[in-house]
């Protein structure tokens, strides 16, 4: 209690770090501090060094300070008078909403105190805990974990789950899982209100479902992308299913109107298989006799287009100047006139009679038969011959 009246100089330091602090960044964010352990801060402290300032201080000092910057900073005396309770600054240049993701991304394992909710299943495993038999054992017995001594160690014999989520930790599971160096207990540091260049925020609004948000969007952009779609506004993103529902609604007309396109053909053979099965049914139901024996689906339609010949590029003559045309008339083939010989057919020999086996003497090869119509030079006569052979006989005398 100050009697004089007089303000300690560590506290107007203090007071003056803390306008120095508040120019210098661009954002500040205050955090509850109530049920935050040191340890804690610790491990904050180094995943957000560089990028947030975290400083713990007292209300009132920090509402000194705020006065001198009221000039300065709008709004800032505002956002001091409506911190209630133990808080955690956070200094940073980074937009709040920003600064409300990094925290939650940002979530630390601490080890777990009696009277602490569990945030998630809490299990031990089953294997060798490296503590030596004694006292402990009985920890184990009243926290319900199956053990058993093997090699002068204690072994959780299987997989244990000592806590569901949302329950609260005994004094005895949080002994035991400080023993066995388990961190089970997810924290992380939730912002009450943030202020930013004039602008307080609160609790509710540096609550962010980004989830939800990315739902939205996705939504936003479907319904957009249909009512372009719908509405034939062509487009990088609409031009493939605008080109798709116009192929889709001409098929649909060709087919209505039985057109027989080539691509239209077996929608419309298969349309009116169909109905021709639905004749028979309902014929079938007034008559049994009429019921067909099968039905059998058509084979794919296969349209083939008419040959279009396409025009000559020499130009027509006038008929004056045409060439007569030349008619061959085909002439008759000759009859075919048989010879006495081909008519003459050979008589079949009769049979020879066995004869005894005698030595064949070699024969001479016979002439062979000179065909039918070709020319023989006729022999000279050998009275030809008589003469020359007098005549020499008369020379020798």
């Amino acid at each position: 209690m100050r009697l004089d009246g007089r303000v300690p100089e560590q506290k107007l330091l203090a007071a003056k770090q803390l306008a120095d602090n508040v120019k210098m960044h661009k954002a500040l964010a205050v955090a509850d501090l109530a049920k935050v352990r040191s340890s804690q801060i610790l491990e904050m402290r180094k995943k957000l060094r560089g990028k947030v300032k975290l400083l713990v201080t007292k209300n009132m000092l920090f509402r000194k300070a705020a006065k001198t910057l009221e000039k300065e900073r709008a709004n800032i005396l505002e956002f001091a008078d409506s911190l209630s309770g133990p808080n955690l600054f956070l200094f940073t240049n980074i937009d709040p909403f920003e600064l409300a993701i990094l925290l939650d991304k940002s979530k630390v394992r601490v080890p777990a105190k009696e009277g602490d909710t569990a945030t998630s299943e809490i299990m031990v495993p089953a294997g060798n805990t490296g503590l030596p038999p004694g006292p402990i054992i009985s920890e184990f017995s009243e926290a319900k974990i199956p053990t058993r001594i093997e090699a002068g160690s204690i072994w959780v014999s299987k997989d244990t789950v000592v806590a569901n989520k949302g329950d609260v930790i005994s004094a005895r599971v949080a002994s035991v899982l400080s023993k066995l160096g388990v961190k089970p207990i997810e924290a992380r540091i939730s912002l009450k209100a943030a202020y930013d260049e004039g602008l307080i925020f609160s609790r509710d609004d540096l609550q962010l479902d980004l989830k939800g948000y990315s739902d939205d969007f996705a939504l936003a952009v479907r319904q957009a992308l249909g009512l372009a779609v719908e509405a034939n506004y062509v487009t990088p993103e609409t031009a493939q299913m605008i080109l798709g529902k116009a192929h889709r609604q001409a098929l649909a007309l060709a087919v209505d109107s039985e057109y027989p396109a080539e691509i239209a053909m077996p929608e419309i053979l298969k349309h009116a298989f169909i109905e021709m099965k639905a004749v028979s049914e309902s014929l079938a139901s007034v008559n049994k006799e009429a019921a067909p024996v099968s039905f059998e689906a058509p084979a794919p339609a296969q349209v083939i287009p008419p040959i279009v010949e396409e025009p000559s590029t020499e130009k027509a003559l006038p008929e004056e100047a045409r060439p007569p045309e030349v008619k061959v008339v085909p002439t008759a083939t000759p009859p075919k006139v048989e010879t006495p010989l081909e008519k003459a057919q050979p008589l079949e020999a009769p049979p020879a009679k066995p004869e005894k086996a005698v030595a064949e003497k070699p024969r001479k090869p016979k002439a062979m038969k000179k065909p039918i119509g070709e020319y023989v030079e006729p022999k000279p006569k050998k009275k030809v011959v008589k003469e020359k052979a007098k005549r020499e006989k008369a020379k020798s005398r």
